[in-house]
């Protein structure tokens, strides 16, 4: 009778004259370390791991993977960054982990929330004077849904996308290396 083979061993079988070449290796790498960066930062983000905590454990890491320079966890953690929501807790990691000065990307993020609450503004009275000249509905209750009309949409998309783009110069500017977000 024959010998009844696991999925393994016919897959270990079919697959043991294949190995990668060094730069397969090293993609696989890099996958690795930024998937367990990711791993480590939304810890901290959600705060499960203190920022002591989060160090000890990039440290770790460090000495895992042979990383000579922050480059990897610094790309993270720009990757993170939401110009909607407090990044204050990033700024914190690239500051204590990376050794980076934040203060560009902090900027160009305040920069774009300013931007934006001047553009949703100037938005609104349109709709507000529409709305009361219209449907006779005016007072300062009344505060339109930007998130319905359609010319916010648009402007709010080209003010992100000009963040997006001045983000990926500062991160040039941080850690030297230009890659897609």
């Amino acid at each position: 009778m024959g010998e009844i083979k696991s999925t393994l061993d016919l897959v270990l079988e079919k697959t043991k004259h294949l190995s990668q070449t060094d730069e397969e290796k090293q993609v696989q790498k890099e996958k690795e370390i930024a998937n367990r960066l990711n791993g480590l930062l939304q810890q901290y983000q959600d705060r499960v791991l203190s920022l002591t905590q989060l160090q000890r454990a990039y440290e770790k890491l460090k000495t895992e993977f042979d990383l000579t320079d922050h480059t990897a966890l610094a790309d993270q953690v720009i990757r993170r960054l939401d110009p909607d929501l407090d990044n204050q807790g990033l700024y914190e990691v690239l500051e204590h982990c990376c050794q980076l000065d934040y203060s560009g990307l902090a900027a160009v993020t305040h920069n774009y929330q300013a931007k934006c609450r001047e553009a949703s503004h100037s938005r609104m009275e349109p709709i507000k004077d529409r709305l009361a000249r219209e449907y006779h509905i005016s007072g300062s209750a009344v505060v339109p849904n930007l998130n319905s009309d359609e010319q916010w949409l648009l402007e709010a998309q080209k003010l992100r996308s000009g963040y997006q783009e001045k983000i990926a110069q500062e991160r040039v500017n941080l850690i030297g290396e230009e890659k897609p977000f």
